[in-house]
């Protein structure tokens, strides 16, 4: 019985706490609502004291007061209101005809303030930034891939910080269609100080490169211009240095792949390690591969090896062979094996042109697939997806 007693004391103290829980969360609850009421009731009443001077200037029509007098009927008869009825409601609406316009306008402003948002569009009417550089071609949905170009890019005053540079690039020849796409790429180039811009092209001038080549260069690596000009020298030192080349040869290179400039050097010394060690070409083939195909040497290690594995030993290709097509290693793998293992299905894997039947590897890596079948297999591309299904 005791026992009893104790536990139905138990329960009702247990139901009184979750009594007072509940009752707790409604008081929170409401006290949540109260503040986010007075936090719009705030900011409302904070964009009415900004927008003050505003309110002053719309002309709201006023009506003079009147004093009652005795009304007779030829007042009546002789009014100008019952002779024109729609006098006064005409002359109304001519005084707010300038309305809408600056009502709308402090509509917007008593608006809310832009929630956070997804991308840059959001912002786009609100921002003059934002609409000179969409203007010149700035592609604002790559830039919005990046949070800390997308933030960057939303925090600048276009005639502070956008204007001197976009002046200072057509003083140099970069015209407004590249802009937009110099712009996209590399939008942190407004951090970088006139000055600062002008000391790189002069150096560029005093290497003797001309003023289209400074162009191409700029265009096709807009992230030149945000390296420090002592980087530059060391990086055109080292290509000289590592691949014993002439001025003109240095020059050439850059202006053909200016990606060179930004390309990380840890990765380029793994390359030119593979280069040597692993594929056994010699000081000579590389300096030839660098100048005519500089590309190859931004490739991954790991595809670049695949490639050559292909190329070299299934093929049979010898390296002064790559070297005349160094296309082949801009081409997949899987696909130069697939056509190399074709042509011999066909008995057509001839690679030496002093024999009959000879297959350009240009065109065994350049084509594309009915090409390839018309041009070097000599079949329908039909029978060539065909034969790719027994693989």
């Amino acid at each position: 019985m005791q026992f009893g007693i104790v536990y139905v004391c138990f329960e009702f103290n247990k139901y009184k706490f979750y009594l007072e829980v509940a009752r707790r969360k409604n008081m929170l609850r409401n006290l949540v609502k109260q503040y986010s009421s007075c936090r719009a009731i705030y900011l409302a009443a904070s964009r009415l004291n900004i927008n003050e001077t505003k309110i002053q200037m719309i002309n709201f029509p006023r009506h003079d007061s009147q004093e009652l007098t005795e009304i007779s009927d030829d007042k009546i008869l002789n009014s100008s209101v019952h002779s024109k009825p729609f006098a006064e409601v005409e002359k109304q609406a001519d005084n707010t005809k300038a309305l809408p316009s600056e009502f709308s306008e402090f509509v917007d402003d008593l608006g809310p303030p832009l929630p956070i948002a997804f991308n840059l569009a959001a912002y786009v009417n609100r921002s003059e930034t934002l609409q000179n550089l969409v203007r010149l071609g700035v592609d604002l949905s790559e830039i919005e891939k990046s949070h800390e170009k997308a933030k960057y890019v939303l925090n600048l005053d276009f005639e502070k910080h956008v204007k001197g540079h976009i002046q200072f690039l057509h003083d140099n020849g970069i015209n407004a269609d590249n802009m937009g796409r110099l712009f996209t790429k590399n939008p942190f180039i407004f951090k970088e100080r006139i000055e600062d811009l002008e000391v790189r092209l002069n150096y560029l001038h005093s290497k003797k490169f001309t003023t289209e080549a400074i162009v191409r260069i700029i265009t096709a690596n807009p992230f030149f211009l945000s390296l420090v000009t002592k980087n530059v020298d060391t990086r055109l030192g080292f290509f000289q240095k590592q691949f014993i080349l002439t001025g003109a040869e240095v020059r050439y290179l850059v202006t053909k792949c200016p990606k060179l400039l930004t390309y990380s050097m840890d990765k380029f010394r793994e390359k030119l390690f593979t280069m040597k060690e692993e594929f056994g070409f010699s000081c000579n083939e590389m300096k030839k591969l660098l100048l005519m195909k500089p590309k190859v040497w931004m490739l991954g290690r790991v595809q670049l090896k695949e490639r050559f594995n292909v190329v070299h030993k299934i093929m049979g290709i010898s390296h002064e062979t790559i070297l005349k097509f160094p296309e082949v290693f801009t081409r997949r793998e899987f696909i130069l094996k697939q056509r190399h293992f074709y042509l011999v299905h066909l008995d057509r894997a001839q690679y030496d042109p002093e024999q009959p039947l000879y297959v350009s590897l240009h065109d065994l890596a350049t084509l594309s697939d009915s090409e390839f079948c018309k041009k070097c297999a000599k079949t329908s591309v039909t029978a060539f997806y065909e034969f790719l299904k027994t693989l």
